[in-house]
C-alpha cells in the first residue's frame, strides 16, 4: 500500500506558470524559379504574451493567422541580387496570387528572371525596429525537366526508376510525392531513386502507402541549398526549443532555394479483383450535380476477419461542371462507407456516403440525406 502511495504521488505534477518569454522574429522564404513571384512568411514565435488558441482552420488568405501564428506587419521586405539590385515585397493580397494574408509578403521577381548559382539576400526590418538578414545561393542545374514523370502506375506491377542530372551548388536532392495523407518527402545525394509499390510513408500517422490506387499523385525531384536540407533535416526539441539549424541573423527560421530538375503527376492504378473493385455508376443516370460514378480499389486488406479493408479510387461528379477527385473509405463484410475528397485531402470531404454491397449494387444514403443506388 504505502508503494502504491508512493507511485501516485510521484504522478502528481506541481503546476507552475512558466514566464512569457522574449518573442523572436520567424521567416520561411524559398526562392524558385518555378513561382511566379517570391513569397516571404513573416511572423514571431510563440511567447505567451498573446492567446493564440488551440482550435483553427487552416486557410490560404490567411495561412499564420489561421495555424495559430501571430504574423508581423507592415515590416520592410527586401531581396538583394548579387548586383545590389533591391526588390521591395508588399502586405498587398495579389488576386492571381494562390496564398495572401497578414504577414504574408509578396516580393515581385518572377522565377523566370532568378540567376541560378547566384547568391541573394533577404534583409526585414519590422516597425519595431527588428533587423534580420539572410543569404541563400540558387542551385544550378545542367537540366531541367517538367512533366518528365507524368505516367500511368500499376501499384501491383511497375517500380518507378527516376533519374536526374547534377545541379553544381546544390546541397542535396529533394523528392516529394503528393498524397491525401499527407507529402511523403526525402533528401538524398544520388542521382536516382527507385520507388516501389508497396512503399510507405514514414511522415503519416498510420504509414500508409505511399502510392494510392484512383488517385492523381504530383511528384518533384529538386535540387535545394544547405539552408533548405539543413533547416528540414533537423528537429526542435519541444522543451528546449533548440535543434533547427537556422541561418537567419537576428531571428528563425529558413531563406534557402529550390530548383525543380523533374516533375510530373502520376496517375495510379492497381488490379481490381474483389467484388468491391470496379466502376460504379449512378442508377437510374441523373443530373443530380454531385456523383455520377466512381471507380474503386482495395488500397489495403484487412488485417483481420473483425477488421475493415481499406478502399481508394477516384469519382466524377455531374452538372455543368464535371469534377473528379479522389475517394477513401473502408468496407467490412457488406458494409461500405465511402469519402468523397476535396483536392484529394483526406481531411477536406465534399460528402460521405454509407451504404451496402450485394451482388454489384450499392444502395445507401449521403451525409446530405440523398440516397443513391450504384451499380456495376
Amino acid at each position: 500500500m504505502a508503494i502504491a502511495l508512493v507511485a501516485l504521488s510521484a504522478c502528481e505534477l506541481e503546476k507552475v506558470n512558466v514566464p512569457q518569454s522574449t518573442p523572436k522574429l520567424v521567416v520561411h522564404a524559398v526562392l524558385t524559379p518555378s513561382a511566379a513571384e517570391q513569397i516571404v512568411f513573416l511572423e514571431q514565435t510563440l511567447s505567451g504574451a498573446i492567446n493564440a488558441g488551440d482550435h483553427h482552420t487552416f486557410n490560404l488568405n490567411d495561412p499564420i493567422e489561421s495555424a495559430g501564428g501571430v504574423p508581423i506587419i507592415n515590416a520592410l521586405v527586401e531581396i538583394v541580387d548579387s548586383s545590389g539590385v533591391v526588390v521591395r515585397g508588399s502586405e498587398t493580397p495579389v488576386p492571381s496570387a494562390t496564398v495572401n494574408g497578414p504577414g504574408v509578403y509578396h516580393v515581385p521577381i518572377p522565377g523566370h528572371s532568378l540567376l541560378l548559382g547566384a547568391r541573394y539576400k533577404l534583409h526585414v526590418r519590422t516597425t519595431d525596429g527588428d533587423d534580420i538578414t539572410a543569404f541563400t545561393r540558387i542551385p544550378l542545374p545542367e537540366v531541367t525537366t517538367t512533366g518528365g514523370l507524368t505516367r500511368t502506375l500499376n501499384r501491383d506491377h511497375d517500380t518507378l526508376n527516376i533519374v536526374w542530372g547534377e545541379a553544381p551548388k546544390a546541397r542535396a536532392y529533394a523528392m516529394r510525392v503528393e498524397s491525401p495523407y499527407g507529402p511523403f518527402f526525402l533528401f538524398t545525394d544520388s542521382l536516382h531513386v527507385r520507388l516501389t509499390g508497396d512503399l510507405r510513408n514514414l511522415f503519416s500517422e498510420n504509414l500508409q502507402h505511399v502510392l494510392i490506387p484512383g488517385f492523381h499523385q504530383d511528384l518533384l525531384v529538386a535540387a535545394v541549398d544547405s539552408n533548405f536540407f539543413d533547416y528540414y533535416r533537423t528537429n526542435n526539441d519541444p522543451f528546449t526549443g533548440a535543434g533547427i539549424i537556422s541561418r537567419i541573423n537576428g531571428g528563425l527560421g529558413l531563406f534557402g532555394s529550390l530548383v525543380t530538375l523533374t516533375n510530373g503527376t502520376l496517375t495510379v492504378i492497381a488490379d481490381q479483383t474483389e467484388p468491391i473493385e470496379g466502376r460504379f455508376r449512378l442508377q437510374p443516370s441523373a443530373d443530380t450535380g454531385f456523383v455520377a460514378s466512381f471507380n474503386l480499389y482495395v488500397e489495403s486488406p484487412a488485417i483481420s476477419s473483425t477488421a475493415p479493408a481499406a478502399l481508394s479510387g477516384r469519382y466524377i461528379t455531374t452538372g455543368t461542371n464535371p469534377r473528379a477527385d479522389g475517394v477513401v473509405g473502408r468496407i467490412k463484410g457488406n458494409d461500405v462507407v465511402l469519402a468523397f475528397l476535396s483536392n484529394q485531402t483526406a481531411s477536406d470531404t465534399l460528402g460521405v456516403f454509407v451504404g451496402q454491397l450485394n451482388n454489384g449494387v450499392l444502395k445507401g444514403q449521403f451525409n446530405t440525406g440523398l440516397a443513391a443506388t450504384f451499380s456495376k
